[in-house]
């Protein structure tokens, strides 16, 4: 008599599943912002802000992890792996008006952007020490594979004949 109806632990369940997943979709649009601030510094070359902007991004990845966490246990303790096709058959079960899947759908499709956004960011920074790397060779007198022209007009490798900066 005084213990729950088990469609009324269902419903709980899935009250705080949907409660879960409306932070998760906070906090992806939070780190989507973010990753966009990161781009933004990455493109400055803004080292102080860019500490800013990961250190923040760090936090939001850990309590976008803390949700993922709790979404999978109401997701096991109704008996479903938490797996794509686990999540299809969590939803047809329990989402009697459709509304979780699509908040599900948009957590996904604001988890897949800012996959993409970290790496273009990925991307940016890599280009970028590529460039740093290829500096530095030039600074130190290693230009690498560089060719220069001769007086004939023809390409040389500058292999042995490269100078540092301070040697020129």
């Amino acid at each position: 008599m005084g213990s729950p109806q088990p469609d009324q632990m269902t419903t709980d369940r899935m009250g705080q599943f949907i409660q879960s997943l409306e932070c998760s979709i906070q906090l992806s649009h939070q780190l989507e912002r973010a990753l966009l601030d990161e781009t933004r510094a990455i493109e400055m070359r803004d080292p102080d802000d860019l500490l800013r902007v990961v250190t923040d991004k760090q936090n939001l990845v850990v309590q976008l992890e803390a949700e993922t966490g709790r979404q999978k246990r109401w997701v096991e303790l109704a008996d479903v792996t938490y797996t794509p096709a686990g999540m299809a058959k969590f939803f047809a079960r329990f989402d009697r008006d459709g509304r979780s899947l699509d908040r599900w759908s948009s957590l996904r499709e604001s988890i897949a952007r800012c996959d993409r956004l970290n790496q273009a960011n990925a991307h940016l920074i890599e280009r970028d020490r590529k460039r740093i790397n290829l500096t530095l060779r030039i600074l130190n007198g290693d230009d690498g594979f560089s060719a220069t022209y001769n007086l004939r007009g023809t390409t040389e490798s500058g292999g042995s004949r490269s100078r540092s900066i301070s040697q020129a």
